[in-house]
């Protein structure tokens, strides 16, 4: 009996540690010039599957007049992924797009001229991303990402990581309880 419950909580680690270990993908935002900034996904570490929607939250930034930053209206241009579309969605802090055929080894970009909640003549720098939040819902689960400067770069990035699913979290901590149980049984014998 001893060694199954062993067993039990070691499957448990191991299913949320490769629930975690899934494909992680990217999202690059440059600023071409004249104000105008490129934000492209990139392939999720080579795994393929289908992106459905990429929702962008930045009602977590600072911009520098102690705001944050917002589109208002659409965006300057949007490339789609190779025969997919992209629609827009939302405005303000939160906007996104959501996709058909939108796979993880094409690529997606759009260009935006960002503004501060309170000024529609900001001029936004890269450096007013950071903290933003990128979501990405696909085929393969919901993976999250926060805007993070990029080393000796004018140019923040964007690394998305798997949301663990409530199943996840259920098997971990019943490992736990199991780990739990066996080490007071142990203690006792």
């Amino acid at each position: 009996m001893k060694t199954s419950l062993r067993h039990i909580a070691l499957a448990a680690g191991l299913a949320l540690g490769s629930a975690q270990a899934m494909a992680f993908g990217s999202i690059l935002v440059s600023e071409p010039g004249a104000d105008l900034f490129n934000i492209e996904t990139m392939a999720f570490n080579g795994s393929s599957f289908d992106i459905f929607s990429l929702t962008f939250d930045f009602t977590g930034t600072t911009t520098t007049d102690s705001s944050y930053l917002v589109i208002d209206g659409a965006p300057l241009s949007i490339t789609p992924p190779a025969g997919g579309t992209a629609t827009f969605f939302g405005s303000g802090a939160v906007f996104g797009f959501n996709f058909t055929s939108f796979n993880t080894f094409e690529s997606f970009k759009f260009k935006w001229d960002p503004d501060s909640a309170i000024s529609g003549a900001y001029g936004a720098t890269a450096n007013d991303f950071v903290g933003g939040i990128v979501t990405a819902s696909t085929s393969n689960g919901l993976y999250k990402g926060t805007f993070v400067k990029v080393l000796g770069s004018p140019d923040v990035s964007a690394v998305l990581s798997p949301v663990p699913e409530p199943e996840s979290y259920a098997l971990a901590l019943t490992g736990l309880a199991v780990a739990g149980f066996l080490a007071r049984r142990n203690r006792r014998a």
